[in-house]
């Protein structure tokens, strides 16, 4: 494995585990369904937080 291709794992993988990369998957079904303006890096992070306390499923608190 390449130094390059590590850091790209370790940037892929980092995004995953923080959840960044869901924003960028939101963005690229958007471009898809154009009939309304995305939500704001803001306003998708609030609904997705808004939408684990509804139905928090399994976690410890």
């Amino acid at each position: 494995m390449t130094a390059a291709s590590l850091l790209c794992f370790a940037r892929w993988y980092l995004r995953e585990l923080t959840g960044s990369g869901e924003y960028d998957r939101y963005l690229a079904q958007h471009r898809s369904h154009p009939h309304s303006p995305p939500l704001s890096r803001r306003e998708f992070e609030r609904h997705r937080s808004d939408l684990r306390e509804k139905s928090p499923g399994i976690r410890c608190c």
